[in-house]
């Protein structure tokens, strides 16, 4: 019987007392049409399965449609809230604003310039064939 890797992880850090905490964060840019806020949507879902917070920063993004984002943010925000994790939006206007408040949708908000203007260089890691495989950021 197979057990995945997550499961294992899980388990060792039970096991040995440990607590992970994994953050992801999605920056879209540019417009966020019907389609993009669809793939913005199902992106969440994913990461939702495997992070303890994510972080939607959206700044760079041309928000068409309020009430669709909203809806869109409502599905992977329930679940993060059903599990005890958190969901963050950054930089939501205040029709965003308006319409996470009109749905209910469980997330935190945070003004614009509450992230960092610049973020740290990441930093190269390089694979056992000595060519950069990832970049982390300090």
């Amino acid at each position: 019987m197979e057990s995945s890797t997550a499961t294992t992880s899980a388990g060792i850090m039970a096991a040995t007392g440990e607590q992970a905490w994994l953050t992801a964060v999605l920056r879209p840019a540019g417009s966020l049409d019907r389609a993009a806020v669809r793939r913005l949507g199902a992106a969440l879902s994913q990461l939702a399965a495997a992070s303890d917070m994510i972080l939607v920063d959206l700044t760079a993004a041309d928000i068409h449609n309020p009430r669709a984002l909203a809806q869109a943010l409502s599905g992977p925000a329930a679940d993060f809230e059903r599990a005890g994790r958190c969901l963050v939006v950054v930089g939501a206007s205040p029709a965003l604003s308006a319409e996470l408040d009109r749905a209910a949708v469980p997330v935190a908000t945070l003004a614009s310039d509450a992230l960092p203007a610049r973020l740290p260089a990441p930093v190269p890691v390089q694979g056992s064939s000595g060519r950069p495989v990832a970049a982390v950021t300090r």
